[in-house]
């Protein structure tokens, strides 16, 4: 049986479900910096304990796991002590801010060979992109020369509120990563290099003084090209858009509809699949599977510490990309 405490009960009230309502765990603790909203769950969470504090959950010895939902500037320091504590520790995206602070994780990560780590990268339990990943490996689509993947936001009224508070809001590292993380699991490959920029023209009426949009071009060592965004303030549902070219097959998965085109002599074909939900035990499974993942050390996480330290290295050089406005080569 683990212990876990949550930190953050915006999407931390969906980990604290999971977990309530799986057997294996005994949800001990939660704590938000508001602590109203830690009152407001007292009658769902009613034999819970409130924690006043992070640091009062992480230093608990009897919680196992540590689930972070904070804000992202927290994360960091929130990874860092549950680790030094010997808590498992599957945290929201992203891991952290900074090249230095994801250097300071891996290394302290290295000396705790029995903990685990992982991160919600939820994307990769989605049915749709399990389908198109699959296909892939087979090369259904023949050589991969092109793709494109879209984080369409979409919410702009929560660029004012504790985005923009803090002292650097990355749309990279907020909304991005999950589309570079999927181009990643799903090429089974890590680009070379990239190139970057972005504007805060669609977000200038906000408190939001930084980018809400950016986009990227990735360079894979056999020369595929995959252009990702991160698309904060647009006019859109919040969606998961891609799009993958090749040599025999194009995908195309939009808001409406998803097909693919295939060839067959000189005619175009156009194969149109079954819309599939994203599922709420869908979206839980990364979070099922890390548990899995620490109670039988065969089982590897769906999101390994490498798959975050991979996409944080993709998403950290494209930053400098955009500060420097050139290409970087990205260091692994």
């Amino acid at each position: 049986m683990l212990n876990v405490g949550v930190i953050g009960l915006g999407v931390g009230e969906r980990h604290a479900n999971v977990y309530k309502n799986d057997v294996r765990c005994r949800l001990k603790g939660i704590h938000d910096f508001n602590h109203k909203k830690c009152e407001n769950l007292k009658s769902k969470f009613p034999r819970v304990k409130i924690y006043r504090s992070d640091n009062e959950i992480i230093n608990d010895e009897n919680i196992d796991l540590i689930s972070i939902a904070s804000y992202d500037n927290y994360h960091f320091k929130q990874v860092i002590n549950s680790l030094k504590k010997n808590k498992h520790v599957m945290v929201e995206k992203p891991i952290c801010l900074y090249k230095e602070e994801l250097d300071q994780i891996i290394e302290i990560k290295e000396k705790k060979k029995n903990i685990q780590l992982s991160s919600n990268l939820v994307l990769r339990a989605n049915p749709k992109m399990v389908d198109v990943k699959k296909d892939i490996m087979l090369s259904s689509f023949g050589s991969i020369y092109y793709i494109e993947a879209d984080y369409f936001w979409g919410r702009t009224s929560k660029l004012s509120g504790w985005r923009s508070k803090m002292d650097y809001y990355s749309i990279i590292l907020g909304a991005a990563i999950h589309m570079i993380d999927l181009v990643i699991w799903m090429l089974g490959v890590k680009p070379i290099s990239v190139y970057a920029i972005g504007n805060r023209i669609g977000s200038n009426t906000t408190d939001l003084k930084f980018n809400s949009f950016a986009v990227m071009l990735l360079k894979f060592s056999n020369g595929l090209i995959a252009k990702i965004t991160g698309n904060g303030p647009c006019v859109h549902p919040h969606f998961h858009g891609i799009k993958v070219f090749g040599s025999k097959k194009t995908l195309i998965h939009n808001f409406h509809e998803s097909f693919y085109f295939n060839k067959t002599k000189n005619k175009t074909n156009k194969v149109t699949l079954k819309k599939t939900k994203f599922k709420s035990d869908n979206k839980d499974k990364i979070i099922t599977n890390f548990i899995d993942s620490i109670l039988n050390p065969k089982i590897n996480p769906i999101v390994t510490e490498q798959d975050i330290y991979n996409a944080m290295s993709v998403c950290l050089a494209a930053e400098e990309s955009m500060n420097a406005n050139r290409i970087v080569k990205i260091k692994y």
